[in-house]
């Protein structure tokens, strides 16, 4: 797991994603459309509760040739962007 980060991450140091332009193995989408995504490594990373009411995804076709990008943010939490999409996503590491 990766070091935590402080409130004030970014403000003063570079932030150096943890995960940058890794391959989608598989992603599911919950009943509420809430996403957890498989990593082509095997990390599981999962939509925050607090994100996916504000956040939804909108990428369903999303496979092998869709990339992800991870990166600490304030407060302990990470935030996971889509290649070719503006939206960030907060997320949690499941494994």
């Amino acid at each position: 797991m990766p070091r935590s980060t402080g409130l004030f991450n970014g403000l003063f140091n570079n932030i150096k994603p943890i995960v940058n332009n890794m391959p989608m193995q598989s992603v599911t989408f919950d009943r509420n459309g809430a996403f957890t995504v498989t990593l082509s490594d095997g990390e599981v990373w999962a939509q925050a509760a607090e994100d996916e009411v504000y956040h939804p995804a909108h990428w369903r076709d999303a496979g092998p040739n869709t990339l992800v990008t991870i990166a600490p943010d304030a407060m302990h939490t990470f935030t996971m962007t889509v290649a070719g999409e503006s939206r960030m996503y907060k997320v949690k590491r499941i494994r």
